[in-house]
């Protein structure tokens, strides 16, 4: 078997893309097809399908990637265990977060065991960053919206609960806590579709049975905070999140509203790379 040909199977079955894979391997999507194709004509087989905009094994491709992920993370232990004697002076790590404050502390951490790694930070909401690590975009990110997915492996960073956040001046803001009754009677100032603490709310107004009089989106934490400054309403967010302003007050909810986890993650296949440890060895 020509494992050119099996790799380029791997990369296929694992991004779901040829493009991404293409990118992932370094070469064209032209020359990972044709070694595709080689394979599947070798053996009379069709290994990957059509499944709208992205691809995915057959059944007998399923067994293949089960045998092939073996093959390649045993390539990747070889080579970490090989490349432990080296530091990653020189390297650079891409990081992804939905909250570039819960990362600060894990990234001071690599930086004092690796202090001439070179890291690049890159923000967005939980979606976005997932789709990064599986595109290769990132090499790790922090979420805290964390459906299974059989691509990625994840590790606890921190939990925290949900709050809501008034100016000192509303009628919410002498008090230390609110409902989800009282929330929903002001204008709610809440994150994007695709962020977790738009989710999490969402949720607990639909078990509550509860509508809000109105919505104010907004595409940051900050763009939250902003807006409840501005007079335009309550906010909600996660309490680690929240920033120490005198004019804003933070107040827990009476309900029972389920913690929002943040979570590690990072593809399963790279679990032994020379990064990927590095930032495990962080936590």
């Amino acid at each position: 078997m020509n494992l050119n040909h099996l790799r380029a199977f791997h990369l296929v079955a694992t991004y779901g893309s040829f493009n991404a894979a293409a990118r992932a391997a370094g070469v064209s999507q032209p020359t990972l097809s044709a070694q595709l194709k080689l394979l599947e004509q070798q053996h009379g087989v069709r290994l990957l399908q059509r499944a709208g905009r992205s691809v995915e094994p057959t059944a007998l491709g399923r067994k293949l990637l089960a045998i092939s992920s073996r093959l390649y993370a045993a390539e990747m232990e070889a080579a970490a265990l090989l490349g432990n004697g080296q530091n990653l002076a020189g390297g650079e790590l891409r990081f992804g977060t939905d909250a570039p404050v819960h990362t600060v502390p894990l990234l001071t951490s690599i930086r004092a065991n690796h202090p001439g790694l070179r890291i690049q930070l890159r923000s967005g909401n939980s979606t976005e960053i997932k789709h990064s690590i599986l595109d290769g975009r990132v090499d790790v990110g922090t979420v805290a919206d964390l459906e299974p997915h059989p691509l990625l492996s994840s590790r606890v960073l921190l939990a925290q609960d949900l709050v809501a956040v008034a100016r000192h001046d509303h009628p919410l803001g002498h008090g230390k806590v609110t409902s989800l009754k009282q929330l929903v009677s002001q204008p709610l100032v809440i994150r994007e579709r695709g962020s977790v603490t738009r989710r999490a709310i969402e949720d607990a107004l639909h078990l509550a049975g509860l509508t809000p009089r109105e919505v104010i989106e907004t595409d940051s934490r900050e763009a939250v905070q902003a807006a409840v400054l501005a007079g335009l309403g309550t906010g909600v967010m996660g309490e680690d999140e929240f920033s120490d302003d005198p004019r804003l007050v933070l107040l827990d909810f009476t309900d029972d509203i389920p913690p929002i986890t943040e979570y590690l993650v990072f593809r399963r296949d790279r679990e032994h790379d020379q990064l990927i440890r590095a930032v495990l060895d962080g936590l």
